[in-house]
């Protein structure tokens, strides 16, 4: 889910619409199917459908007044619209004393791609909102826009199942010892998720005064961005040439005596950048390129530095 919008429609919107309709209402309040709106936005068209199926779990949906726009649309038209829901509470949660004053009432709910949502935004600024409407010379050059803004959404949900793909193909080479692979963020999970070399990373950190912990997913996509950049910076293009330059025969008796932890802690990633950055292999030049100042800055004040990150964490 990338967004979730809401609405309600406000007085004046309301009562220009109940009475612009040819239709007569009993009552305007349970009878209008959007007096709430919400518009939800989705990464990919796959979860468009399966949003779709969670509402019609936890809603009653009114067929007659749902549709899906993008289906409806003619192989000939522009647009590349979303699927809206009619919604009312469902017979067992009416029954709920705290859903009871809603139990008449309807919404609409919107569930659509990032990509839908980016042609309807820009399309409406257009305002056609037919091809009848549109200069002929406009016309092909619209069709051929919504045509790549379908494409593209079809293309990313299939980089996301390429990558799930390499992803698990990485993780059973690693398995089977096959290292020869290119390194990437994808290949560096693999080869990390290894408990031995996760076990050897944290006696390293452990010699060195700290100990591991667990990021939150947050800080651990930046740490592995950070690990990537110096293994780039050093020359590590292959899971191989990582498992070579972390061989236990000489990768611990190189690191530097500073103590970068300090009774500290880090994510796996995180302490391993800070480990290579410790090597007496790597150029120390090599640390400003990854982090904000440099080395001796960093050592001469890990003391400091730590001491205030513990303060901000837990205020002793």
């Amino acid at each position: 889910m990338i967004q979730i919008e809401a609405r309600t429609k406000a007085i004046d919107s309301f009562t220009e619409k109940i009475s612009r309709k040819r239709v007569k209402y009993a009552n305007p309040l349970t009878e209008v199917t959007d007096p709430v709106g919400l518009r939800i936005i989705t990464c990919y068209r796959e979860d468009v459908t399966r949003v779709g199926e969670i509402l019609k779990q936890e809603f009653q949906i009114d067929a007659t007044n749902s549709v899906d726009k993008a289906a409806a649309l003619d192989p000939d038209r522009f647009g590349y619209t979303s699927v809206h829901y009619v919604v009312s509470l469902s017979p067992d949660r009416r029954k709920l004393s705290e859903w009871k004053p809603y139990a008449g009432f309807r919404a609409e709910i919107q569930v659509r791609t990032a990509l839908q949502h980016a042609w309807s935004a820009v399309n409406h600024k257009l305002d056609y909102k037919s091809p009848t409407e549109v200069p002929r010379e406009l016309r092909r050059r619209l069709f051929r826009l919504s045509a790549l803004f379908e494409l593209a959404d079809e293309q990313f949900s299939e980089l996301r199942d390429a990558g799930a793909r390499i992803a698990s193909e990485y993780a059973e080479d690693v398995r089977d010892g096959q290292l020869d692979i290119p390194l990437d963020q994808s290949s560096l999970i693999a080869y990390l998720q290894d408990p031995g070399r996760r076990q050897a990373i944290a006696r390293m950190v452990a010699a060195s005064g700290g100990t591991i912990l667990e990021p939150d997913d947050k800080r651990l996509a930046r740490d592995r961005r950070d690990l990537l950049r110096l293994l780039n910076r050093i020359g590590v293009t292959t899971i191989a040439q990582l498992d070579s330059y972390l061989s236990t025969e000489i990768f611990p008796t190189s690191i530097a005596g500073t103590a970068i932890f300090l009774g500290d802690g880090a994510g796996v990633e995180d302490a391993l950048t800070l480990l290579i950055m410790a090597d007496q292999r790597v150029a120390r030049d090599i640390y400003g390129k990854v982090y904000s100042g440099d080395w001796a800055e960093f050592t001469a004040k890990a003391g400091a530095w730590h001491r205030r990150k513990r303060w901000q964490r837990t205020g002793t």
